[in-house]
């Protein structure tokens, strides 16, 4: 008797997760088509509901700012922000600079996106990318979109860094998010990094 109740406990339990399944499914099928019909306010209603059972919450702020991004609203930008702001506090550093990527395309010339971006590639020790970005910073200022003044102050934080220094000062990065990854010794590849795009 004991073990027919313990084998109807289980198949029950599968069935609810079957269940459970499915409708996660029929779900997120509905908000796909609430999105393309440009059904706002029924889409994020929807939405809210389901990003309830999600555990990860930058996860979450980033998958609305993808609805809101297909939506053409603006508030998009606020909600990426908000999910890189918490990947960068988690140090889940590749998700942090994949938001970050996402945010320079559709802010193209922003300097606190780039700031960041080349941050993250120099935690990352991904020196192609880190030149990369470091060059459209540069060639902005020669475009006179960023102040040569602020990329000159970023720039020697860098190379502080590079040789000593354990943080970035002047908020280069928030003081909670300050990523000691590595022994500033091992960012020494930064310096010809940095002497190949100047």
């Amino acid at each position: 008797m004991h073990h027919s109740e313990n084998n109807n406990k289980e198949s029950i339990t599968g069935v609810s997760k079957v269940d459970s399944t499915k409708s996660s499914c029929v779900a997120w099928f509905k908000l796909a088509e609430l999105v393309s019909r440009k059904e706002k306010e029924k889409a994020l209603n929807l939405y809210r509901l389901i990003s309830h059972s999600f555990e990860d919450k930058a996860y979450a702020l980033q998958v609305e700012g993808d609805i809101l991004w297909a939506l053409e609203d603006n508030n998009a930008l606020e909600k990426y922000t908000q999910a890189a702001y918490l990947y960068k506090k988690e140090r889940r550093l590749v998700s942090a600079t994949a938001v970050y990527e996402h945010l320079l395309v559709l802010e193209p010339n922003k300097f606190d996106y780039l700031k960041t971006l080349i941050l993250l590639y120099l935690f990352l020790s991904w020196n192609e990318k880190f030149e990369e970005r470091y060059l459209k910073l540069l060639n902005l200022s020669k475009e006179g979109i960023i102040e040569f003044g602020k990329i000159w102050d970023f720039t020697k934080n860098l190379i502080d860094f590079s040789f000593n220094k354990k943080r970035f000062s002047s908020g280069d990065f928030e003081q909670e998010h300050e990523i000691n990854l590595k022994k500033p010794s091992e960012y020494k590849w930064l310096l010809k990094s940095l002497n190949c795009v100047i």
